[in-house]
């Protein structure tokens, strides 16, 4: 098996002297990691069907001050919240591999820590990371749904039309929550329609207004025929890994 230090250098392009906090599971705010996916097995994901994510603070000093638009506790709960991500997506063998922090200034973010659908998706056209990741919006409120993404989300953000990232809203400050919110909206990004059961992680959308039902702990299923579609997708990254 590859070590941390191959897999590192030849799947998030790490070398030298590097942090398994920062480098490998890409967190800088410290704060309580969710342990229930191993670093063993994060490796095992990240050197197979992975993707990268690019989170935009929405409204945040550039730099990533804490205690600006976000809290240090806020942007500790996004990260665990990408946790959350990760150990629902472990069962379908789909990894989150690299991510890109980014930040939107306050002069620059205007009256987009408000959004509603039509101004998340101005949101997305806006402004954008690398081309090699999804990008997910964190905002501080959504009026008409706790999230928007697209069904599927584009391969080159920079040519696509209409919105090109996910956007979900901080307003609770419940990171299983905010990872479930996560988990579904980048899992429309990667292909995912709404489903027929609760039980889901896509929940359902019985009066077919396009806002899917989704319950934290009840909300926690992917299918392999799910996994399939993720997979299938663009920005899934090819396999990296390296040698022992």
């Amino acid at each position: 098996m590859p070590s941390i230090r191959a897999t590192a250098a030849s799947c998030l392009g790490v070398s030298g002297t590097f942090s398994i906090r920062r480098d490998v599971y890409g967190y800088i705010w410290g704060g309580r990691m969710n342990r229930t996916l191993s670093l063993k097995r994060h490796l095992e994901l990240i050197r197979d069907d992975a993707f990268n994510i690019c989170p935009f603070l929405v409204g945040h000093e550039s730099g990533f001050p804490p205690d600006t638009e976000f809290t240090l506790v806020e942007l500790q709960i996004i990260q665990t919240a990408i946790d959350f991500m990760r150990e629902h997506y472990d069962q379908v063998g789909v990894g989150v591999r690299r991510v890109y922090w980014r930040s939107i200034p306050p002069d620059e973010a205007g009256g987009y820590t408000v959004v509603d659908q039509d101004e998340s998706t101005e949101l997305t056209r806006a402004f954008s990371g690398p081309n090699d990741g999804i990008d997910v919006f964190f905002v501080r409120t959504i009026t008409d749904a706790a999230g928007w993404s697209r069904t599927p989300g584009p391969c080159d953000k920079d040519s696509a039309s209409g919105r090109n990232g996910a956007v979900l809203e901080i307003e609770s400050l419940d990171a299983g929550w905010i990872g479930l919110v996560m988990a579904h909206e980048v899992g429309h990004y990667l292909g995912l329609e709404h489903a027929s059961t609760l039980t889901n992680i896509m929940g359902e959308d019985p009066d077919g207004d396009g806002i899917g039902t989704i319950v934290e702990g009840t909300s926690v299923e992917l299918t392999p025929g799910q996994g399939v579609t993720m997979r299938s997708h663009c920005s899934i990254r090819p396999h990296c890994g390296g040698t022992a």
